[in-house]
């Protein structure tokens, strides 16, 4: 990731922009009325599995590796949600994000990652 950093960096002084967004995933996991989100060691609050697509690595792969990362669930990918570009809060980058919903297969342990402690929400409760 770092290396996807300082090229854009060096694109960015050389052209004086930056390049395309960077490519991520956000997997919405459901459990009848509650959502699995991830309440961020980073302090930036709750937030959903996911994360960056790496180089050569295919978009849904990147979603099925990120929640197994993040939550230790495997999932099946049902359908995009929906896709968000912008700037992601706590990053300096703009990023385009595609959404998919999902549901698991096999078991439901979950397990708490370098990014934080899962959660189910209840869906009223989110914004």
């Amino acid at each position: 990731m770092l290396i996807v950093i300082f090229q854009r960096t060096i694109y960015y002084i050389t052209l004086g922009h930056f390049p395309t967004p960077f490519l991520g995933v956000s997997i919405v996991i459901k459990d009848g009325d509650k959502v699995l989100m991830i309440d961020r060691k980073d302090g930036l609050g709750l937030g959903l599995p996911g994360g960056f697509v790496k180089i050569n690595e295919k978009i849904t792969d990147a979603a099925l590796r990120e929640v197994k990362e993040e939550t230790g669930l495997d999932i099946e990918i049902e359908k995009i949600l929906t896709i968000l570009s912008g700037k992601r809060k706590g990053l300096i980058i703009r990023i385009a994000d595609i959404v998919y919903t999902s549901k698991i297969i096999g078991d439901y342990k979950l397990k708490d990652s370098l990014e934080g402690h899962c959660k189910w929400i209840d869906i009223k409760n989110i914004d």
